[in-house]
């Protein structure tokens, strides 16, 4: 019975990294993701000293598009529409509030993932200092 109810959950998973038009992170950046455009069951989340972002949710009931909102003061806001599943790796590139252009956001490719999400976002583990109990 308990495996009937997790096969038929499924999540929305949005992560990746914000970062000025320079290309410097932006720490303390407020994202939301909620299903459409509604309010309800949003998940909200700030991007770390790196810029980096993380933000899941279990969807039984709605399975369309949610959106993406990411907003700081002093730049110009970025609405989006992502897909539920667990593969949306972004990289957010936000515009300064008096800047002519917007925000945008594009998807972190397989050949950039390393150097654009997990130098700054996935630490690397040093091996000896693990102890097994």
């Amino acid at each position: 019975m308990i495996a009937v109810f997790a096969a038929g959950c499924r999540s929305v998973s949005v992560r990746g990294v914000i970062q000025t038009t320079g290309e410097q992170p932006i720490p303390q950046a407020t994202l939301a993701l909620r299903p459409g455009n509604t309010s309800e069951n949003a998940v909200t989340g700030s991007s770390d000293s790196n810029g980096c972002f993380n933000l899941f949710q279990t969807i039984p009931g709605h399975h369309g598009e949610y959106l993406l909102i990411v907003d700081l003061p002093g730049y110009k806001p970025l609405r989006v529409s992502v897909a539920a599943g667990p593969d949306n790796l972004l990289l957010v590139t936000m515009e300064a509030a008096s800047a002519a252009g917007s925000s945008t956001v594009r998807p972190i490719s397989s050949a950039e993932r390393y150097l654009r999400y997990a130098t700054p976002c996935e630490p690397l583990v040093n091996a000896s200092s693990i102890s097994l109990h």
